[in-house]
């Protein structure tokens, strides 16, 4: 799609129309504009614009809105069967116990370290992306030729200790903490992903809007003083980066629009009759070893299977085309639904996805009893966890990564200072499993 200033005001007013549709939908479950709920919603109105512009066939288009709205559906329906919204919890009536802090103290340091030691390994055989010329391009490229590993601990170890030390300096208000939290913003800041402090932003807000912090009003409204400098943070690494891959700042804007409209970038490739037609040979059966695959791919018991991005990209290259794919877009839930559960099943799938999503992040904020551990370690999955909705072979492997290299550590650390394993999960989940487990035959 060309975009140039005489369209700009037509695309930017649906976007805006689609904005306001979506938001109606969701309104009552966002607790924050750095929520990813809200992130989700506003790329997803961009999304739709470009799915209005592209998709050739209106069978397709609808199909498309409605994942969209089965998606809503399956959200808002495990909110109300569990009854919950975030504003309607009265911290006051509610006693708060989150213990073995030490613990996670020594756990996230532990982690701390090991995750600077990635960074500095990557900056010294890599170089920082952010410092590249084309750092979108580095940021895929430094974590290749046998370097996976260092990404997987940026994903699991980053989002956790940036989750933890938000927590414990909300709680205790070290210095330290701070201090630690600073040069991990610092380090996130030159992998070259343009919404790296976004990530931290959305950490920042996953603990803090939390009931167990709701009596600490003065600290909610410095903290909602200071989004408008945090964003100019992001959108300062953001425009970096487009410059850098821009000739000026016409062509940087021009970029940032386009990125918006191409969040959802698999709608370029998917919809063309020859992705169509080569997807049409998948079906249910291929989807369980896919969902197992990043799995099994990583503790080498099978190879990694091909993106569906990548192979959507593949598709339409010409014959002779030069060049690896650094990395293909993500396939969301609608295209995903389509490809292995074809045309009408794709809504129950999509409604699947969005109900799992609510329950996760339903689980995380009525939590108020459980280890400190505990705690932020479902901060850091409901954090991960928004990515069930925009590529779920990826949330699989988030998920899988911040099991594999943080629990280990957790259970030395444990057995360390108490000699033995001190883990205390939510007694709600406890009963919810007890009952799960009574009510089968």
């Amino acid at each position: 799609m060309e975009l140039n200033f005489g369209i700009l005001p037509t695309l930017i007013g649906w976007a805006a129309a689609l904005f306001v549709i979506y938001g109606l939908l969701y309104y009552r479950y966002i607790y924050s504009v750095v929520d990813p709920l809200f992130m989700f919603i506003f790329t997803t109105a961009f999304a739709s614009v470009l799915a209005i512009q592209i998709i050739p066939e209106t069978k397709d288009l609808i199909h498309f809105f409605g994942c969209q709205i089965s998606l809503w559906i399956g959200f808002a329906f495990a909110y109300r069967q569990t009854n919950f919204l975030h504003k309607d919890i009265n911290p006051q009536k509610v006693v708060f116990d989150f213990s073995h802090q030490l613990l996670l103290r020594w756990t996230t340091y532990s982690l701390f370290v090991v995750y600077i030691i990635s960074n500095l390994i990557i900056g010294y055989a890599k170089g920082f992306a952010l410092f590249s010329d084309a750092p979108s391009e580095a940021k895929f490229l430094n974590f290749q030729a046998g370097f996976g590993l260092f990404r997987k601990i940026n994903w699991s170890a980053g989002t956790f200790v940036s989750t933890s030390l938000m927590y414990m300096y909300f709680s205790k208000q070290r210095k330290v903490d701070l201090l630690f939290l600073i040069i991990v913003i610092f380090f996130s800041s030159l992998d070259g992903s343009k919404a790296a402090l976004l990530q931290v932003a959305i950490s920042a807000g996953i603990i803090f809007y939390h009931p167990v912090f709701a009596d600490r009003q003065k600290a909610l409204k410095k903290f909602q003083r200071y989004l408008p400098l945090v964003f100019a943070g992001i959108m300062g690494v953001f425009f970096t980066v487009l410059l850098k891959e821009n000739d000026d700042l016409e062509g940087a804007f021009f970029a940032f629009i386009r990125r918006l409209l191409y969040s959802a970038d698999s709608i370029l490739y998917f919809y063309t009759d020859i992705n169509l037609n080569y997807f049409a040979n998948y079906s249910f059966w291929d989807y369980i070893p896919r969902l197992l695959n990043p799995i099994l791919g990583f503790l080498r018991i099978q190879p990694y299977h091909e993106a569906l991005g990548n192979i959507m990209y593949d598709n339409i290259r010409p014959p002779n085309a030069i060049g690896d794919v650094v990395a293909g877009p993500n396939a969301p839930f609608y295209i995903e639904g389509r490809i292995y559960f074809y045309y009408w099943a794709a809504f129950p799938f999509s409604a699947i996805l969005g109900y799992l999503y609510a329950i996760i992040r339903i689980h995380y904020f009525s939590l108020t009893k459980a280890s400190a551990f505990y705690f932020v370690y479902m901060a850091s999955f409901s954090h991960l966890a928004h990515a069930i909705i925009i590529d779920l072979n990826l949330a699989i492997s988030q998920s899988f990564d911040l099991a594999f290299f943080i629990l280990p550590v957790y259970v030395l650390i444990s057995f360390l200072v108490t000699r033995k394993l001190s883990i205390r999960i939510s007694p709600n989940l406890i009963k919810y499993l007890n009952k799960s487990r009574l009510a089968s035959p």
